[in-house]
């Protein structure tokens, strides 16, 4: 892993003697290495990626997007205290791209090191979920002018609920695996409920919600908590970057926040939404994205979490009728078990909606 992770390096414009690697973050999707270099004394640490390109198919357009968004950041951040930590900074491979292909076709890219911050796995406290929030809440803010086309889709449809029912709808048909009669449950609850996949776009196409540039993916540990203050200081993990709706980030954010239980609990009793969570989470995005959302955004930021918690529910269901081809599972009926936990949560999100909008009320007034 050494040689081949010095190899790699040498091929980014990166100073220095290489001293050492080990494997770092708990991501699932790309390989991640810490590595460490002697730069006149000092030791300074870089995080080289190799993209997997299986899930990411075209990462020349991955990496542009990724480019655009952190050089408009730079550009908005300039000034302020610590700002080259509130954003990540590509190393650029010795050509001059973002990115370096090996003699295999792998992709490579490179960070410099976020130091003085960490990840969360586990969401400790209501402040840990306002910080995250609002570092998502800001990162709306900071690209709501971005200048230039439209942003590429890196993964089409990736949170098109429509889009998901009907890849649902065709695992269903076929039941390759004959697994339905023992999800008959999941079924009808997706069945009872799929009336609401439609809704976000259905406002985004009347007008009523803007399109925006979104992160897509804010589970808490793609948010550095910096050591001392506790603040939310760089979103990471920048490949779902594309063109979305707001919502989908907050709903997100509602998705793996507001339950204290594990994405794969078996004890569904131990699954509900927590308010005081979802308060935070609401406040921090409110402040983090400062005035750029617009009311009909606001008005429906409860509902979004019931929508992609459905939604996710939905993906899990439908990988368990196909034979577990996308997630990765460690035991049998995983993606069954995952799914019944984002149906628990959306069903307790469903019964304690009045109590998310009085929140709301409470926020905005």
């Amino acid at each position: 892993m050494n040689a081949t992770i010095k190899e790699v390096s040498s091929h980014f414009d990166i100073w220095g003697d290489f001293l050492w690697c080990e494997r770092y973050g708990s991501g699932h999707i790309n390989d991640t290495y810490l590595a460490v270099f002697n730069q006149a004394g000092h030791q300074i640490k870089y995080i080289v990626q190799r993209i997997n390109t299986n899930i990411f198919k075209q990462p020349e357009q991955l990496m542009e997007n990724i480019s655009r968004v952190l050089n408009h950041s730079k550009l908005k951040l300039k000034g302020r205290k610590d700002a080259t930590r509130r954003a990540l900074t590509i190393v650029n491979a010795n050509d001059g791209k973002p990115f370096f292909v090996d003699g295999e076709g792998k992709y490579w890219r490179a960070y410099l090191f976020v130091d003085r911050a960490r990840t969360y796995d586990v969401l400790e406290s209501p402040e840990f979920a306002y910080q995250a929030a609002k570092a998502f809440g800001s990162f709306q803010k900071l690209l709501a002018d971005i200048p230039g086309d439209r942003l590429h889709e890196t993964i089409p449809n990736f949170h098109n609920t429509p889009s998901r029912l009907a890849d649902f709808d065709k695992a269903l048909a076929a039941d390759v695996c004959g697994r339905a009669e023992s999800a008959k449950a999941e079924i009808e609850f997706l069945q009872k409920n799929r009336a609401m996949a439609s809704k976000l776009l259905d406002l985004m196409a009347e007008g009523k919600i803007p399109e925006r540039i979104t992160h897509n993916d804010t589970k808490i540990n793609n948010v550095m908590l910096d050591d001392e203050t506790g603040e939310g200081i760089c979103v990471i993990d920048l490949d779902t970057i594309m063109p979305g709706i707001s919502l989908y980030d907050f709903g997100d954010l509602v998705r793996t926040s507001t339950s204290p239980a594990a994405e794969d609990e078996k004890d569904l009793s131990k699954v509900y939404a927590r308010m005081e969570m979802f308060e935070a989470l609401a406040r921090g995005f409110l402040e983090g994205a400062g005035g750029c959302l617009t009311p009909a955004e606001i008005e429906n930021m409860p509902f979004s979490g019931m929508l992609i918690t459905f939604e996710i529910g939905v993906r899990f269901l439908t990988d368990y009728l196909d034979g577990d081809k996308y997630f990765k599972t460690k035991r049998e009926g995983h993606n069954l078990d995952r799914c019944r936990t984002q149906f628990k949560l959306v069903q307790s999100l469903q019964e304690q909606e009045d109590k998310m909008n009085e929140i709301m009320k409470g926020l905005v007034k």
